[in-house]
């Protein structure tokens, strides 16, 4: 009747049963087993679904700070924002790599975002950088901060100039 579980479903099941077993551990409450219709089969539920939610919460603020770290680090490796903007599901819509600029600097909340710059250390050369994101043509435009003969902001302008045509 249903086949094997797709391994994204294994890893949502992961997540859910994390999820429920932190409510249980940081918010007291319990599992217990609820049937699932007519039937004999039951189905985990907690005794206070608000401490299932309290731990949701908790999870997505982590997740979301996490998230945006991880995605500093994939810059400072070298990684563009346009597999950012891949990872994070905006291929296909415009501008993703915009999208994805402005997902990880957002900072002052939904009411009032600001998207100046965020900073990396780059892996290449060991510096700190000022990323203001993919709005302009030259990467030292959007990029400063790199260690003077940082061979990965090197390559990043001959990448540049070839695709432009432009010397630097």
């Amino acid at each position: 009747m249903f086949g094997e579980p797709t391994d994204a479903e294994r890893r949502v099941w992961r997540v859910r049963d994390l999820i429920r077993s932190m409510a249980v551990e940081w918010f007291g409450t319990r599992e217990t087993r609820e049937p699932i219709g007519d039937t004999s089969v039951t189905r985990l539920v907690l005794s206070d679904p608000l401490a299932g939610l309290r731990a949701a919460v908790q999870v997505r603020r982590v997740a979301a700070a996490q998230g945006r770290e991880y995605a500093l680090d994939a810059r400072g490796a070298g990684r563009s924002w346009a597999e950012v903007a891949s990872v994070l599901g905006f291929e296909g819509l415009d501008e993703p790599e915009v999208l994805a600029f402005e997902h990880v600097a957002e900072r002052g909340g939904a009411a009032a975002p600001r998207w100046e710059s965020v900073s990396w250390r780059c892996t290449s050369c060991s510096a700190r950088v000022t990323d203001t994101g993919p709005y302009g043509s030259h990467p030292t435009d959007v990029e400063s901060g790199h260690a003077e003969g940082c061979a990965r902001h090197r390559a990043d302008i001959a990448a540049w100039a070839a695709r432009t045509g432009w010397d630097d």
